[in-house]
């Protein structure tokens, strides 16, 4: 409150120091009369600006007075009949109310402008603090979205994965695709093997991190998923009615088994052990247990057809005959061969450079190259798949001596130059039955030996 007011005891100090300066410094000229700029213009400009209207008008007044004091004591008096004479004291007055005036619309505008602002900052501030919560619910939205769209592509991948019927390439599919729709960060797949679980793969541990390669039944939350053929979780333990914990407690946060079939025999168990602690709950265990039933379902279809394949007798790929059928046989032949000293032969086919033919064609030629063996050995000879990446096809050359083998072999060699399939190259190696032959396989072992003879 005082320093509102305190020009009222600052405007006369200021005058009177003017004064001062005015006696010291100027004594010719008393009161500045005749001065231009007048001095007292400082002080009315001063407090004018300074504190407004009631400043500028006493700064004004007090300039006007001493003006006419020392006019009136020091300059001749007819000066005040003069109406010009009055003008610079009248200045002094309406020029400290007029910049009073003007500081007071001043101060009002910068006022309201000072609070249009503070406004404007507040809403400023609610709408960074909308767009902030905006942005943050859009992210959160774009995260559920990814989400559930990785989650689908993830189902759909590792269903595609799962339609595979090799179980050496099933069961890393099955270990991959549970762990990604759980969003699992430590996961393994133990295999039964003879009244134990043996570790098959892991995924999310490092080199030096150890895990058990080997889980008797019974043993452990891994041991005890596969006994009781069930999904079997820690918390099972934690909360259950007994204090007493399995051995190897902490193989596993949570196991489940798999089966050959939905209700098949247990083949293996999938554990997880580790993960986030709020995925850790009876949804997650729900979907765990869809997952492992789904995979079951994929093992069975798998060892189904696996069964049906070793029942095949042609090889559906190449329309040969399939390789168990060729065993079958020539261990059939091998018997009566030794039983009645009939000569037999067995031939291995060698191709070599059919790598270098375009993916899409390769198959038209490997069925272009079972039609050629067909149509160069005789009708009662087998000619037969034979799984070996090198040599896909075998020959059983039935009562084929030696020599009749090796003409069979000039003849598959004479009709293969003849179809120009460069740069594939064929190579035949033939094996024939002799009194001390022991079996089908040391036959197989010569044919190979013969083909590296003919390199």
């Amino acid at each position: 409150m005082l320093k509102r007011f305190s020009y009222l005891y600052e405007a006369p100090l200021f005058f009177l120091l003017l004064f001062g300066v005015n006696r010291v410094f100027f004594p010719q000229l008393p009161g500045f009369v005749g001065m231009d700029p007048h001095p007292y213009w400082i002080g009315i400009l001063l407090f004018g600006f300074r504190y407004g209207v009631p400043a500028g008008l006493l700064a004004g007044v007090l300039a006007s007075a001493l003006y006419f004091y020392f006019a009136w004591n020091f300059l001749e008096r007819y000066l005040f009949e003069d109406i010009s004479f009055y003008l610079l004291p009248s200045f002094f007055i309406l020029v400290g109310v007029l910049v009073g005036v003007g500081v007071r619309h001043y101060r009002e505008t910068l006022d309201r402008l000072t609070r249009d602002k503070e406004e404007l900052t507040r809403v400023e501030k609610a709408l960074r603090d909308e767009i902030k919560t905006l942005k943050e619910i859009n992210i959160g939205l774009e995260k559920r979205i990814a989400t559930r769209m990785t989650t689908l592509v993830t189902l759909y991948e590792g269903a595609r994965r799962l339609e595979t019927i090799q179980l050496e390439d099933l069961y890393p599919a099955i270990l991959e695709f549970i762990t990604k729709t759980l969003d699992v960060e430590k996961s393994s797949l133990y295999l039964k093997v003879e009244g134990c679980f043996v570790l098959k793969k892991s995924i999310g541990w490092q080199d030096y991190e150890r895990r058990p390669a080997e889980i008797p039944m019974n043993e452990g939350i891994i041991g005890i998923a596969g006994a009781s053929k069930k999904v079997t979780s820690i918390r099972d333990f934690l909360q259950g009615p007994s204090a007493s914990a399995p051995s190897l407690l902490g193989d596993a946060m949570l196991a489940g088994p798999l089966r050959d079939g939905e209700n098949g025999e247990v083949v293996g168990v999938l554990s997880i052990q580790e993960m986030s602690f709020l995925s850790f709950n009876s949804a997650t265990l729900n979907l765990f247990a869809f997952l492992l039933q789904w995979a079951s379902r994929s093992i069975g279809r798998a060892n189904y057809i696996s069964r049906l394949k070793e029942q095949e007798i042609v090889d559906p790929e190449y329309h040969v005959y399939s390789k168990n059928y060729f065993f079958s046989r020539a261990s059939q032949e091998l018997i009566r061969s030794k039983t009645y000293y009939l000569p037999l032969s067995i031939g291995l086919v060698k191709v070599e450079g059919i790598e270098n033919i375009p993916k899409p064609k390769r198959e038209a030629a490997m069925v272009a190259l079972s039609q050629l063996m067909k149509s160069s050995c005789r009708e009662m000879d087998v000619i037969a798949r034979f799984d070996d990446p090198q040599i896909p096809f075998a020959l059983l050359l039935i009562t084929a001596s030696q020599t009749q083998a090796g003409e069979i072999r000039g003849k598959i060699l004479k009709n293969f130059k003849q179809m120009e399939m460069e740069p594939v190259s064929l190579k035949v190696g033939i094996a024939s039955f002799v009194p001390k032959t022991k079996d089908v396989e040391s036959l197989i072992d010569e044919a190979k030996k013969d083909i590296e003879l003919s390199s």
